[in-house]
């Protein structure tokens, strides 16, 4: 999924109706500004199992460490530890939830953390909306 802007904001599709059983971290993404405020918006349709618990995180990395962390290594599986963190209550019933972040960056990921017997998260939609200076 890519980037798109719409009506002056960025939004970064990170998952698009999607079964969440396992936790998970999806990025870095690296939006083209400086972003100044965004929200990450999450929207779960069905849950099951025995006390289902998803937990999304939003983790803001240092621009400057992440370029040395590039020019140092072949993969970006791992980034540098985020200054940083934002997330969810613990999601355990279908519906519409949201991350207010107020800080400025422009290189993150979003982690899922799930806890529970057999749980599962159905029709999971994730996007960060983004408000940047271009």
């Amino acid at each position: 999924m890519s980037m798109l802007s719409i009506n002056g904001l960025w939004v970064t599709p990170v998952l698009a109706n999607a079964t969440v059983t396992a936790s998970a971290t999806y990025g870095p993404f690296i939006s083209p500004y400086v972003v100044v405020q965004s929200v990450v918006a999450i929207s779960v349709n069905s849950v099951s199992g025995t006390s289902p618990s998803l937990t999304v995180t939003f983790n803001a990395y240092d621009p400057y460490a992440y370029d040395d962390y590039v020019e140092n290594t072949t993969t970006i599986t791992s980034p540098p530890y985020p200054y940083y963190t934002a997330s969810s209550s613990a999601i355990t019933a279908a519906g519409g939830y949201n991350i207010p972040i107020s800080i400025v960056y422009n290189f993150y990921t979003i982690q899922l953390t799930v806890s529970g017997t057999s749980p599962s998260f159905g029709g999971v939609f994730i996007s960060v909306i983004e408000r940047v200076n271009e």
